[in-house]
């Protein structure tokens, strides 16, 4: 293969690749623009009080009438409430319609909610909850893991690399 040819590929990489890193930028960036309901970015500019919001986050601690999580939003450590029963400081909130949702979570797991945002950070109401346990969060890592493995040794079994013609040739 000839050098110019080498080098063609080699330019025509580079701009894929910075294609790619510019659309994963963009999306990283305004994912937040196409949600259903408002996540963070609103709370902290906004504060859209008695709106449904979205929020997620890392369960910190677990309590009598609910839990709280932690999210770094771009940096920015952020604590919210979550009120999940019709505890006595759920009850002052009534005005908020608070719902009873008993859904076991423990400190760790990865939790995302859609409920109203009530003030100091709390959700008084919850409409909808998703709980990703921390051993299986830690085994869908493992998993992918392993399965990354396999498929490594699969393609370098069928392929290999020639340095001289920089492209991937079947064995």
């Amino acid at each position: 293969m000839k050098q110019e040819e080498i080098k063609q590929r080699l330019i025509i990489g580079i701009i894929l690749i910075i294609a790619l890193a510019t659309l994963c930028t963009y999306y990283a960036t305004h994912y937040e623009e196409h949600l259903k309901y408002p996540s963070y970015r609103a709370i902290l500019s906004d504060y859209p009080l008695q709106e449904v919001v979205n929020v997620g986050g890392t369960v910190t601690k677990v309590d009598a009438d609910g839990f709280l999580i932690k999210e770094n939003y771009h940096g920015q450590i952020i604590t919210m409430k979550i009120l999940t029963d019709n505890s006595e400081s759920n009850i002052n909130q009534s005005r908020y319609n608070s719902t009873s949702i008993n859904t076991p979570v423990s400190v760790n797991d990865r939790v995302s909610v859609v409920g109203v945002l009530g003030p100091h950070n709390q959700i008084v109401s919850v409409q909808k909850m998703e709980i990703t346990e921390y051993w299986n969060y830690i085994f869908i890592l493992l998993r992918s893991f392993l399965a990354l493995l396999v498929l490594a040794y699969i393609f370098n079994r069928y392929w290999h690399f020639d340095r001289e013609s920089f492209e991937f040739r079947r064995r």
